[in-house]
Order: structure tokens, then sequence, then C-alpha cells
């Protein structure tokens, strides 16, 4: 963690707290999605600020979690959204994707699609969970993959830093 404490819980209020729009979860997992608060067992913030041609800026933000359940994990993402009203589409394609890793190797993936051409801020959590009573080396990881629109360049990979 990069001692983020009461900063980071400031711009995720601040971003949560101006969304116009709550998009639902879209894995498998929905209806137990526990949102990155509190219990979880290891948390990474990040946030990023995609330049956008002809359009205001967006900032996305990630609060990326694992939670340990004795035995059950479950990977969770967070992404929200932050920029200037636009009329006209941002992006081509945008896709969050999350995981649990057991030793870098993945045991379940979750995808999420947040509406982010729809609403100038916003945000959605996604989950993947997996079972396992052996509980050395398990993490949570994940990416996002965007195509800006307009800029001719093709899609981005957005490495997300895991958990440890």
């Amino acid at each position: 963690m990069w001692g983020m404490g009461l900063r980071r819980a400031g711009v995720v209020a601040a971003a949560v707290a101006g969304a116009t729009a709550v998009a639902p979860a879209t894995s498998a997992a929905a209806a137990d999605v526990e949102y990155c608060s509190g219990n979880y067992t290891q948390e990474y913030y990040q946030a990023k600020k995609i330049a956008l041609p002809g359009k205001p800026d967006i900032t996305v933000y990630v609060d990326l979690c694992l939670y340990n359940h004795v035995g059950s994990y479950q990977a969770i993402s967070n992404v929200s959204w932050d920029g200037g009203f636009i009329v006209g589409k941002r992006f081509n394609s945008f896709t969050a994707t999350v995981w649990v890793q057991k030793n870098d190797v993945n045991k379940c993936t979750g995808t999420g699609y947040p509406s982010i051409n729809s609403y100038d801020s916003g945000s959605l959590a996604f989950t993947c969970a997996w079972q396992s009573a052996n509980t050395s080396g398990v993490s949570a990881d994940g990416k996002i993959v965007y195509d800006i629109a307009n800029d001719g360049k093709g899609a981005y990979t957005w490495q997300l830093t895991g958990t440890s």
C-alpha cells in the first residue's frame, strides 16, 4: 500500500459522491459482491488519467481487493471514473478484468463492462470467487483494456498492480 489512507478514502468518496449512475455488477456472483471496505484481507488502490483527443480527459480509479472467507477467496474490482460531460463516444471498447491467483496462476476470472461512454462519472463493482483450503500465495490481480475512440492507435492495456 502507498499510505493512501485518508487521501484514498477522500478520492473514492468524491468519485462515488459525484457518480450520476452506478452500473449493476455483471459477474455471476453479482449478488454477493462485497465492496472494498473494512473487512478486506488485502487491498490496492490505483488511478490513471486518460487523455482523450478532442474531449475532456477522464480519470479512472480502481480499488482492487482480496477477501479471505476461511478458505473462500473473492477478488473484487471497483472501477469508477470521473470526467467532464461529453457528447459522443469516449471509447470504442472498455473492459475491466479481475482474477484470483494462487502463486501467479489464475483460479477464477471476472469481467466488467463499465458504462463509461454513457455517464460523465460512475462506478462498477464485479468479482470472482475461488474455494481452497490452502491459504498461501493467494492474491487478486487485474487489468483494464481500452480503445480510445478516434485516436487511431488501437487498444491499450493497463496492467493493474495486484495485491500481495
